[in-house]
């Protein structure tokens, strides 16, 4: 049997590399050491969901992979679930895991588009379409269904407000529920949920932004939750291709 292609998919705001920087933090070599070869597309950063799927059709499907296994953290989920629906009739996308993806929105984003100052000015100087797609209202109003053949699932992330970074307690003081600091639990939840990973939601791509700290397990093993979920991606997709 061929294998799937492992596609990883960034949020919003994101990139795969911006020179030394990487947005899943040490994921791409790690895959490579285990064999994997992952590809990571380009997408609009702050684009629209619609936006950032329609470049990633143009990416994917240029070639002739008869079979993907995709990973998306974030807002990438969403672009994921539009690309599967909408962008892919001959069907080659066969799975999707979800990390830390507000399916149902985050009333942070609706926070950032209302509020004043200077970081919510900034974040929408720099992708007010995407910012709009990830409000709860914007999500209720737009839900894409999931398509019969593909394996869904997804993962949550959860850190107590204690023990998030200074700088995003107050994110996590708006989003309210139990979270990451930018999307809750709830949210978070599509298809077979594979359980709550105690990180927040920069941990989940190799980014802790707070001292190590052994009790509140800082930081988050994130090179081995990526290999674990990669192997589960491409297992998903196996068997749909059986």
């Amino acid at each position: 049997m061929i294998r799937p292609a492992l596609v990883l998919l960034y949020g919003f705001l994101g990139f795969s590399r911006y020179g030394p920087i990487e947005y899943f933090r040490g994921v791409e070599q790690a895959l490579r050491q285990a064999h994997v070869v992952p590809l990571i597309p380009e997408v609009p950063p702050g684009g629209t969901v619609v936006e950032r799927a329609e470049a990633l059709a143009s990416q994917l499907f240029c070639s002739d992979t008869p079979a993907f296994a995709v990973i998306a953290h974030s807002m990438g989920g969403l672009d994921a679930r539009h690309l599967i629906t909408y962008l892919d009739p001959d069907r080659r996308v066969k799975s999707l895991i979800t990390v830390a993806t507000p399916h149902r929105g985050t009333p942070l984003a609706t926070w950032l588009l209302e509020s004043r100052g200077l970081i919510p000015a900034s974040i929408r100087h720099m992708g007010r379409g995407g910012l709009g797609d990830l409000t709860p209202e914007t999500r209720a109003a737009r839900p894409i269904p999931d398509r019969a053949d593909v394996a869904y699932s997804s993962y949550a992330g959860y850190r107590p407000l204690n023990e998030l970074p200074f700088w995003l307690r107050s994110f996590g003081r708006i989003v309210s529920a139990n979270s990451d600091g930018l999307v809750s639990v709830d949210s978070a939840q599509w298809g077979e949920f594979r359980g709550i990973m105690h990180t927040d939601h920069f941990e989940f791509v190799g980014w802790s932004l707070a001292l190590p700290d052994s009790r509140g397990r800082r930081p988050f093993d994130h090179l081995r939750f990526w290999k674990r979920t990669a192997a589960e991606a491409m297992a998903a997709a196996e068997n749909k291709m059986s």
